[in-house]
């Protein structure tokens, strides 16, 4: 399963960072049937462990698994660190941009996400940001993260990458993008978590959010 062959299939890339074990089953139960794509994290390793995630991911083997490891080591040891986790199941691995062309993973049928843009603290990405994003070519990687607070750069992504390689923008819900504005801008995807994992009824806001990610306004 490849990240650019789930562009029409769902805009919502459901970020789970929690730390109670037992709730990563409940919401993925929940959701069944509606999550096509899940970014986890070191905080879920550190919370369920890598048995753990191994059994998260078999339980959903309908889900396509992001790891947000935000790789940020020399070659060898983040094609150490890309092969494991994808022994774990994991589809698709994100990569800080500054690391360079260089010390980016080589694993096959494991998509390469290329952090561009954080939607914080991102200064000297922003300054850097046609060699960052020029790296994403030269790799063949999947594709960019983009904050999705930073349309004016999500834009010059698109123009950039064009149609061949995906952009996701995290910053949706809790840290205050609307829905669908990431995308009217040239996203393909929109990383929700909090403001669906936070609320009284997941599912609804899930579809909610699905959505208003799909009118791709930004009002």
């Amino acid at each position: 399963m490849r990240i650019r062959d789930l562009r029409n299939v769902s805009k919502i890339v459901l970020a789970l960072d929690l730390t109670e074990p037992k709730r990563y089953w409940d919401i993925m139960g929940e959701l069944r049937g509606l999550v096509k794509i899940v970014k986890v994290s070191w905080v879920t390793l550190l919370t369920i462990g890598p048995d753990g995630l191994r059994s998260l991911i078999s339980d959903n083997n309908d889900v396509y698994f992001l790891m947000d490891a935000k790789l940020a080591d020399v070659g060898f040891i983040n094609n150490i660190i890309a092969n494991r986790l994808k022994e774990l199941g994991i589809s698709g691995v994100i990569v800080h941009g500054f690391v360079g062309k260089v010390n980016m993973p080589n694993v096959s049928d494991l998509d390469l996400l290329v952090l561009v843009s954080m939607t914080s603290g991102g200064e000297l990405y922003d300054s850097n940001f046609e060699k960052v994003i020029s790296i994403i070519k030269e790799i063949n990687a999947a594709g960019a993260i983009i904050g999705g607070n930073k349309p004016g750069l999500i834009r010059r992504a698109r123009l950039y990458l064009g149609s061949e390689y995906v952009i996701l923008s995290p910053g949706i819900g809790a840290q205050g993008v609307k829905p669908g504005c990431a995308i009217a801008n040239g996203a393909d995807f929109e990383i929700v978590g909090r403001a669906i994992y936070e609320s009284s009824n997941p599912r609804d806001s899930f579809i909610k959010i699905e959505e208003e990610s799909r009118k791709a306004k930004c009002t």
